[in-house]
């Protein structure tokens, strides 16, 4: 029970480590560039065999078909460069570009009764759990320009195809609020979404900080225990640490 409620909660928080959904959509970008190349050059090639009047023709569907296939290997400078191309034509904020002063973390008071869970470094449970399957959890990341490409509707592909990669099938994530804005001048996630799972409704409230490093802290609760008053509570008092 504690091992797959567990996993249940880390699920919303690792799609940001393990995922991205800004990288997805650099990669999907990638992609689409690629298969217009395919596209033209199908379209040359069959130019040149109508004038040289040969009788076989090649077909464009199969041809990209198989381009399409093949698998984009993205060096992080690439990527960057399109992270920030993106960034520009969606008018998104680009202060993550610039040259950011070190952190050495990121701070924030802890509701009382919470404590540091035994099974997993950055979980912190109420004294109750599992019977209270309140938890937060904290995680530190390597900078990651494009995680400011998220959207609402990234967020939501991510966080579904994370639920069928564990086997949930049929969850169906909510997405209750989504919204942009700055923690001590850096760009910043607030999100709060919800699904129901076995019969017990999970609600996260994230917060997703773009500094030198990414700073993600997920504050979880169900149905049973309502915390978010404590949680927001919280969540006033995150700052980062120089």
């Amino acid at each position: 029970m504690k091992k797959k409620l567990f996993g249940i909660i880390l699920c919303a928080t690792l799609l940001f480590a393990l995922y991205g959904c800004g990288k997805d959509t650099v990669e999907e970008t990638i992609q689409e560039s690629a298969e217009e190349t395919d596209e033209n050059e199908v379209d040359d090639n069959q130019a040149n065999t109508e004038e040289k009047g040969e009788a076989e023709t090649v077909g464009s569907e199969s041809v990209i078909g198989k381009d399409a296939q093949k698998e984009i290997e993205i060096d992080e400078e690439t990527r960057e460069e399109l992270t920030t191309q993106l960034l520009e034509e969606n008018e998104m904020d680009t202060s993550v570009l610039d040259d950011t002063k070190a952190t050495r973390g990121c701070t924030f008071t802890l509701p009382e009764g919470f404590e540091e869970s035994e099974d997993m470094p950055g979980m912190y449970v109420t004294k109750r759990y599992p019977i209270d399957a309140s938890t937060i959890y904290y995680i530190e990341m390597k900078k990651d320009i494009s995680l400011q490409l998220m959207t609402e509707e990234t967020f939501l592909e991510q966080a579904q195809e994370q639920f069928v990669k564990n086997g949930e099938m049929d969850v169906e994530v909510s997405l209750d609020s989504f919204e942009r804005l700055e923690i001590d001048g850096y760009p910043a996630f607030r999100i709060v979404c919800s699904y129901t799972l076995d019969g017990v409704k999970f609600t996260h409230l994230e917060y997703v900080i773009n500094a030198d490093k990414s700073y993600i802290i997920t504050y979880s609760q169900t149905n049973e225990y309502d915390r978010m008053e404590e949680f927001e509570a919280s969540a006033a008092t995150i700052k980062l640490e120089y």
